[in-house]
């Protein structure tokens, strides 16, 4: 590990007179803070005029506040408000986003989203409590749906720009009467023209951090602080977006039907006098500010993605353009602390079958889990299907609901127990082998087992029989998409499963689903299928299945992308499989997943080749969110390009590092980029 560094380093650009390293930032400070040999405090060397000194930072803070919303039921209510139904509109606001928060849905075919603003939810179609607009998080991206007039048929668009945990971001919506487009800090993200007309005489009511029916009842709820929320009778350009996003606006703008700034002295109130919102549990908190300009730019320029050199030679370097502002660097090492595992449960239909009598050895696969969570810092679990033997059998579903049920119980990492998928193999379906046909197992693990859970992430349709969860583990996020067996793949879940990918860019993905590869390591009918459908999904990096008795893995490239497949099925082994089961390692600071393969009833561990193995993989950090980074370093009154030199680093190991850039009234960040020491 590395030596703790606590450094604040003030450093002054220096004039274009003393030479390009020292007039684009580059001259940097000693380990002890000192300035180079020849500086003074004020950046200039004897004889010379100090550089630019940048802005003095007022003593106070001169930001507006916003309203924090707690993700669980705070809103901002302003009633049926008829005046901001709207068939042509522009939905506005600043957000920080500080958890994932509750979702709502906006009906069959609709989207859920974590809201911002909206007038409606899902509720009754082709009637007047249609949702009008609805705008919010899904997942990672944006999204905004409005059911119509003339069926009440549901029109969502998804973005595909990040808006990132615990920074400031602007989004808005507009539609024109025929086509939708997202925008991310005033930039056009995505547009979709879906030719319909919003249902404006909704009488369900307008909300600020949640959605409401027609009735008022919540549905949903933003995790995070929400800030200068607008509503426009008109489609808004890009132009104009960027043009207004970092000032005020005044209440006669063209357009404005409703403003809320969200202030301490009066949080409900609207600047256009039309419609003041009850708070309801939402706290005044600092907000984005306004009236300052633009938020300041910076690139990180070295080192380069993942490159390797020698500790001396390490410097952190960002370009923060040629208005002076204040940097941070902020540094990680990436150790076995990150190490984090994920449990797979292949088959475990013969364990159901109460003449055999083996109901134990699903028992105490569940039980270690929970027992190791911790040793093994188990962050998710997943199963592969054939839950049971027969769906027909309730007694068999008894079995696995208490088998499950273990991983339910609250545990000190966990207020929801250990988070689990699953997936309906051929054998949970009753007729066997036909897909749909899923009663029993939507009776058990249906939606209402999960909803709510916080790794649940939601299902296609009306049903859980293709679902999806999310595995946190420190800065990574996992995905796991499970797809119900089937014959023949329908191309409308594997574009549900492309769009739930896309929505989460940045999480490492996973497909499971019950048979993906035959006992010989070749792509079955449907895991061909899903293959070639997801192939170019840049995030999607395993496939897991079972179905047969066998252990096969198999790697797939395209277009320099690679996925692995595997399945691992003990089924028609002594006792239905002995309780063998598979144990992901992942290790960030190896850049590796290892695959093991062990019974607990048994305690045995199978270490051939087909059951322990290595594969190489990209586990780098894609956000700083919830990782323990250290402000090892700051410059202030930097202009051009800014250096940063580490100190203390450990030979062989791997760091992750990124830059922020402050000008007083805003703050911005760099990417994570990651740099190994030469051993």
């Amino acid at each position: 590990m590395r030596t703790s560094i606590l450094l604040v380093v003030f450093l002054i650009a220096c004039s274009s007179e003393l030479g390009s390293d020292s007039g684009s930032g580059t001259d940097r400070p000693t380990p002890d803070g000192a300035l180079p040999d020849g500086g003074t405090a004020d950046g200039a060397l004897p004889g010379e005029d100090a550089g630019p000194t940048g802005p003095t930072c007022p003593s106070t803070d001169t930001g507006s506040t916003a309203l924090r919303f707690d993700g669980v039921d705070d809103q901002v209510s302003m009633g049926v408000a008829p005046e901001l139904g709207l068939a042509v509109f522009t939905l506005e606001a600043w957000v920080y986003r500080e958890g994932r928060g509750l979702a709502a849905g906006t009906g069959a075919g609709g989207v859920t989203h974590v809201p911002i603003v909206a007038k409606g939810r899902g509720e009754r179609d082709g009637t007047n409590v249609d949702c009008n607009y609805a705008f919010g998080i899904h997942g990672e991206v944006l999204a905004a749906d409005f059911e119509d007039m003339a069926s009440g048929a549901n029109h969502p668009v998804i973005g595909r720009t990040p808006v990132p945990m615990e920074q400031w971001h602007h989004v808005a919506v507009s539609y024109d009467g025929s086509t939708w487009r997202l925008f991310v800090d005033g930039v056009l993200d995505v547009e979709k023209t879906v030719d319909a007309t919003p249902r404006a005489d909704s009488i369900q009511h307008f909300g600020i951090g949640t959605t409401f029916n027609s009735s008022g009842s919540a549905s949903g709820a933003f995790e995070g602080r929400i800030d200068e929320v607008r509503v426009f009778d008109r489609a808004r350009s890009e132009s104009e977006i960027a043009a207004t996003m970092f000032e005020t606006i005044p209440g006669d703008a063209e357009g404005l039907v409703g403003h809320w700034a969200l202030e301490e002295s009066d949080p409900g109130r609207d600047s256009t006098g039309a419609h003041e919102g009850t708070v309801t549990g939402a706290t005044s908190a600092e907000g984005a500010t306004l009236g300052f300009g633009a938020t300041p730019t910076v690139t990180p320029v070295a080192p380069e993605v993942d490159a390797a050199l020698g500790a001396d030679a390490v410097e952190l370097t960002a370009d923060v353009g040629e208005t002076p502002a204040e940097v941070s660097f902020h540094l990680r090492e990436v150790s076995a602390e990150d190490d984090f595992t994920i449990a797979v449960l292949p088959d475990t239909q013969y364990y159901t079958v109460e003449s055999r009598n083996l109901h134990g050895y699903f028992y105490d696969q569940t039980r270690w889990i929970v027992e190791n969570q911790e040793a093994w810092n188990i962050v998710g679990v997943i199963h592969n299907g054939d839950i049971v033997n027969n769906a027909d059998q309730r007694y068999q579903w008894g079995i696995a609901d208490r088998a499950m049920r273990t991983l339910e119980d609250t545990l000190p990492s966990f207020f929801d127990g250990v988070p689990y998928g699953v997936t309906p193999g051929n054998h949970d379906q009753d007729p066997r082998g036909t897909a749909g046909r899923t009663d029993h197992y939507n009776e058990f693990f249906g939606v209402d087992r999960f909803r709510g859970r916080f790794y649940y992430g939601g299902h296609y349709g009306s049903e859980n029989d293709q679902n999806y969860v999310l595995f946190q583990a420190g800065p990574i996020e996992v995905l796991v998409v499970s797809v119900e067996f089937d014959t023949e793949q329908d191309p409308a879940v594997v574009a549900w499963a492309r769009e739930v990918f896309a929505s989460y860019p940045n999480a490492f993905g996973i497909l499971n689903s019950h048979y993906i590869l035959t006992g010989a390591g070749n792509f079955s009918g449907q895991g061909r299928a899903l293959y070639e459908g997801l192939r170019d999904v840049p995030n999607l990096h395993l496939m897991t299945s079972g179905h047969v008795t066998a252990e096969q893995h198999r790697v797939e490239e395209f277009e320099g992308h690679t996925i692995h497949a595997m399945v691992a099925d003990y089924q028609s082994r002594d006792d239905g499989g002995s309780g063998y089961m598979r144990i992901w390692e992942f290790s960030p600071a190896n850049d590796e997943i290892t695959i093991r393969t062990h019974s607990p009833r048994l305690d045995r561990w199978e270490t051939d080749e087909n059951s322990e193995f290595t594969i190489p993989m990209d586990l780098s950090t894609k956000s700083p969110f919830n990782a323990a980074f250290e402000n090892i370093g700051t410059v202030e009154h930097a202009t051009g390009e800014v250096a940063f030199a580490p100190t203390d680093l450990e030979p062989g190991a791997l760091y992750e590092w990124y830059a922020e850039v402050s000008d007083c009234h805003h703050a911005v960040r760099t990417p994570v980029r990651r740099f190994r020491v030469d051993p």
